[in-house]
């Protein structure tokens, strides 16, 4: 198995999802993410390794997401003993974007079963049936202000900061609630500048007589478009014209264009508690019909007692240390063993936790 910092020629048209892409690992590191490209004939993940830079505290924080996708059963044990041997204690299969792909060993009894829900839509449908799916006020909304708002995607320099500038106003509201939402520019903009043009993601920005309403990000491959940001005004002159509305449907229809088969708004967390954080998002999608799905994701503890650490110690104080981290110690390397060889090989025989 390679694994390296650096993606193996043409990696792109290998991936099975974006979120694997070259570009989502340039966007990761403004998220204070180290990425890892791994790959041999049993399967294909971005890692993306995340620790505290401190000395002392580096070797019990280091943690890893993957993005994988396995032909093999072998494939994911291999990846983590790999990354065991780089120190990493906890490891997330997929999240709520993209789950367990492939092949998994069975019987793997260490790798613990994370579901998340999502609000899936069937595309190969017609656009008014597509719209007969809504509720009443949706299509309530869409008609009332068809003749005020649109929708373009954002491509110019000026599209950009009008996105960034909503991105920043709905992060502050999410805090406010003790929701982190912590996307600093330079994520956006990597996206923008290392997917767009790829054909990998796309940002739509919706506005009224010239002014920004709503934005969003989507990720685009064969199969699904995928939302993975939307972000909105509370100026109470504009929130009437429903730009989140107007940025849904035309994203449904691009999708279509495209010959997307599914179309999903996210993570939902389903609740009838209206004090729960996730409420209203969860009950403004459901305007929308679509069917809730189950999204499989796994974990996978490496190392117990650095995990223990990090759960009881650190996760109480990192929803607030978090935009501290971004700007401190974003891109910051991992300890010298896991920088001992540019191109780290690893045997092909099978390894399992």
């Amino acid at each position: 198995m390679i694994l390296d910092d650096v993606a193996p020629r043409g990696w792109d048209a290998r991936i099975a999802f974006p979120l694997q892409s070259t570009g989502f690992a340039e966007a990761s590191r403004a998220l204070g993410h180290r990425p890892l490209f791994a790959e041999d004939a049993r399967g294909q993940a971005l890692v993306l390794v995340r620790r505290v830079p401190v000395p002392l505290l580096a070797g019990w924080t280091a943690r890893a997401k993957a993005y994988a996708h396995a032909h093999h059963p072998g494939f994911l044990p291999a990846l983590a003993e790999r990354l065991r041997g780089l120190g990493i204690s906890h490891i997330k299969v997929g999240d709520s974007l993209w789950g367990v792909s492939g092949a998994v060993p069975p019987g793997w009894d260490t790798l613990r079963p994370v579901r998340y829900h999502l609000l899936v839509h069937d595309l190969r449908v017609d656009e008014a049936a597509l719209l007969a799916g809504t509720r009443r006020m949706i299509r309530r909304h869409l008609r009332k202000y068809a003749d005020e708002v649109t929708v373009t995607e954002v491509r110019t320099r000026g599209d950009l900061d009008a996105y960034l500038r909503l991105a920043a106003e709905t992060g502050e509201r999410m805090r406010d609630r003790d929701v982190a939402a912590v996307y600093p520019p330079a994520y956006f903009e990597a996206i923008h500048r290392e997917m767009v043009p790829r054909g990998q993601a796309v940002l739509f920005l919706a506005r009224a007589r010239g002014a920004p309403l709503a934005a969003a990000a989507f990720l685009v491959s064969g199969a699904r478009f995928t939302q993975i940001h939307g972000c909105s005004t509370r100026d109470r002159v504009l929130t009437p014209r429903q730009g989140p509305t107007f940025i849904f449907w035309h994203a449904m229809r691009h999708a279509r264009a495209l010959r997307c088969r599914t179309f999903d708004m996210g993570a939902v967390t389903p609740t009838d508690d209206p004090a729960h954080p996730h409420h209203s998002v969860y009950e403004y999608k459901k305007l929308w019909g679509g069917r809730l799905e189950t999204l499989r994701s796994a974990e996978l503890v490496l190392s117990p007692w650095k995990h223990r650490f990090q759960e009881r110690v650190l996760a109480p104080m990192w929803d607030r240390l978090h935009p501290v981290y971004l700007r401190l110690f974003s891109g910051d390397p991992l300890p010298e063993p896991a920088l001992a060889s540019p191109l780290l090989e690893l045997s092909g025989q099978e390894h399992r936790s």
